[in-house]
């Protein structure tokens, strides 16, 4: 049994699908629970794949990237197409759903709504030194649905402006391995600079984009080394790739259980040792690019075989290749779950929490599918226009 190359895609897909299911559930965690930066210092499943939850779209970026002959205007423009515009619309599209959402099951006063909305849009527009600076309140406990939902667009700004700067690079570090080294050592230790020194006054998590922009540079190198899909032609291949799987994730399981032991949290994200709500600090910098391509491969080893599950793979799949859709909007569809079905401000037991989660994901598939539907129909109709009638 060999896995070619044609399956690539399709392993992504899956990783894709999973790290959104991880993160969907990871939001429904924290907005179910009553005291949700305490309990993140117990330990479930989700810690497991945390550190690395980001860092693998970010990485697939860099690993799928393809040269072409595009001048750096025209690629500009085209990633403005591809994630700016998006952006600004699911951006307008959360704020009116989630404002009227609010209005009408938590508040009478249109004003006080919007105050509470611009609130919580600033506190994921700036860091918390600047928001208590300019004299507005925290809202990350009391609001932090609505943080949620409008900040959660900060993923395809920072991809854009890396993309931007990867462009200019890419050609460079793929050259060889000692440019990549040189150029994504100087990217980390400006990441750790930024970090220890200025990363909690940067808007937009701004002091992350060196390290963003280092995992997309190891990515598109890595691809030339065919570092997640070489193939596998005998049963000793698929044995070794799946050992190597399990030592890679067992690691990062390992590091997130010793740093809740010594620093009394866990690693999330590749905030080694520090409060979920904090920044990205110095020395975080450092951690997140080994732990981004231990988890990516393990993850991508994991999605190869699963893949050839017919139902489970072909589910995964499909929401991996939605995976933006669903991380933009699924803020709202948590939220609209918990108002339409659940209690708000209880404590909630596994199973009604699972019941949450699914409801939510079942709403998005929808909405997926409905788009994907119109969108075929929109392609089915153009094409029948240009095509000339039997009586011409």
């Amino acid at each position: 049994m060999a896995y070619m190359a044609k399956e690539r895609s399709g392993a992504q897909d899956a990783a894709k699908g999973i790290m959104i299911i991880v993160m969907v559930l990871f939001h429904a965690y924290l907005l179910v629970l009553p005291d949700r930066f305490t309990a993140l210092n117990t330990f479930n499943p989700i810690m497991a794949v945390l550190p690395y939850l980001m860092p693998v779209f970010f990485f697939y970026a860099g690993y799928n990237h393809k040269p072409s002959n595009r001048t750096f205007g025209q690629y500009v423009a085209r990633r403005a197409k591809q994630l700016l515009i998006p952006m600004v619309v699911a951006f307008a599209i959360s704020a009116i759903v989630i404002s009227a959402m609010e209005l009408a099951f938590h508040h009478d006063d249109p004003v006080g709504t919007l105050r509470t909305l611009g609130e919580a849009a600033l506190y994921g527009a700036m860091s918390e030194p600047l928001v208590l600076l300019v004299g507005y309140p925290d809202p990350m406990s009391a609001n932090f649905e609505l943080v949620l939902g409008l900040c959660i667009h900060w993923f395809l700004l920072a991809l854009f402006v890396c993309s931007v700067f990867f462009f200019l690079l890419v050609k460079f570090t793929n050259k060889g391995l000692p440019n990549l080294v040189s150029v994504v050592g100087g990217l980390l230790l400006l990441g750790f600079v930024l970090g220890e020194f200025a990363g909690p006054y940067l808007p937009y998590s701004v002091n992350a984009y060196p390290v963003i922009l280092a995992l997309m540079l190891v990515g598109s190198y890595l691809k030339q080394k065919n570092f997640l899909d070489k193939e596998l032609k005998t049963k000793k291949d698929i044995a070794l790739m799946a050992a190597n799987a399990i030592v890679a994730e067992a690691i990062v399981v390992g590091a997130v259980l010793f740093s809740n032991a010594r620093f009394g949290s866990f690693l999330i994200g590749g905030l080694a040792g520090g409060k979920f709500d904090e920044h990205l600090r110095g020395i975080d910098a450092f951690v997140t690019l080994p732990f981004a391509l231990l988890g990516v491969y393990a993850l991508h080893a994991f999605c190869r075989l699963l893949v050839h599950i017919p139902a489970l793979g072909f589910g995964l799949r499909w929401i991996g290749a939605h995976s933006a859709l669903f991380y933009v909007f699924h803020p709202i569809f948590l939220d609209f779950a918990q108002i339409a079905f659940f209690q708000k401000n209880v404590v909630w037991g596994i199973w009604q929490s699972l019941v949450y989660v699914l409801i939510a994901l079942a709403m998005l598939s929808l909405l997926a599918w409905l788009l994907d539907y119109v969108i075929k129909k929109r392609k089915d109709a153009k094409e029948a226009s240009m095509t000339p009638s039997q009586g011409e």
